[in-house]
């Protein structure tokens, strides 16, 4: 058994190797520095004007953190530059997520009339089917629509239908390949939480991501506080500090918080 284990690291490891190959062949024939605004000023501070370009980028946090705000709002940033965008969510109704973002004075079904923002309910079966297909409906609608900016909301509910890890890992080395032929920019939400140990579903996929961002909700002297890190950005010299972050008109994000990395970390 131990022989058979050291020979699935050597394997991973070689996975892993080949495939940070290909990304940074990628990297160099695309042109660094040419950033999609996200709509939250302090954040294109953080990250030196926002997320890359046709890159493909991790918003990891838990419940209640701030994942679909954040990512509608850089999807709504776009449509106020003239951009086309798609939000593709497995867990949303469209009438009670319309409902929900009037709260932050986000009138989504008047900024769908426009024909620029397309929300699209989607079961992870169906995303599934779209690997084997090659593209399937999403891609119709990315190409139909000269999409610029899409969310994935969230890409745990996909990985959940394979059952072992190598299922797993190859159905996600999939979808990033088919989302990086779009040439779109691009927010995929994971739901897990930072402040606790990382999932397995996240290290498959946090190395394929051209950037990670952690979004801590954690409870320090019994109140629930919000706190945002860069932890990577390709192409980028981001930001490596933590700052605390507000959700009231969208997000908004204040200075760098006094606390240290440590102490954002449940124990037990």
């Amino acid at each position: 058994m131990k022989a058979k284990k050291r020979v699935g690291k050597k394997s991973n490891k070689k996975i892993i190797k080949a495939r940070k190959k290909i990304i940074l062949k990628k990297l160099k024939k695309k042109k660094l520095g040419i950033k999609a605004s996200t709509g939250i000023s302090r954040f294109d501070k953080m990250t030196k004007g926002g997320f890359e370009r046709d890159s493909i980028n991790l918003i990891i946090g838990g419940s209640g953190s701030g994942k679909t705000i954040f990512a509608l709002q850089f999807l709504l940033e776009g449509v106020k530059r003239g951009e086309n965008v798609l939000y593709v969510t497995f867990e949303e109704k469209k009438d009670e997520f319309y409902e929900n973002m009037k709260k932050f004075g986000w009138d989504l079904e008047k900024v769908e009339k426009t024909g620029k923002f397309i929300f699209l309910e989607h079961s992870p079966e169906k995303v599934k089917m779209m690997l084997d297909e090659g593209g399937g409906v999403i891609e119709s609608i990315v190409i139909k629509n000269q999409i610029k900016r899409m969310v994935i909301d969230s890409i745990t509910s996909f990985s959940l239908l394979f059952e072992d890890e190598l299922s797993k890992r190859q159905s996600n080395l999939s979808l990033f390949d088919i989302i990086r032929k779009w040439n779109l920019t691009t927010l995929l939400t994971v739901q897990d939480n930072p402040s606790e140990k990382t999932g397995k579903n996240i290290s498959q996929i946090e190395f394929e991501a051209d950037s990670i961002t952690l979004l801590y909700f954690v409870n320090i002297k019994n109140k629930r506080k919000r706190f945002i890190e860069v932890l990577k950005m390709r192409g980028t010299d981001h930001s490596r500090e933590i700052h605390s972050f507000d959700i009231k008109i969208g997000i908004k994000i204040d200075g760098i918080a006094n606390i240290k990395k440590e102490d954002l970390i449940e124990k037990g």
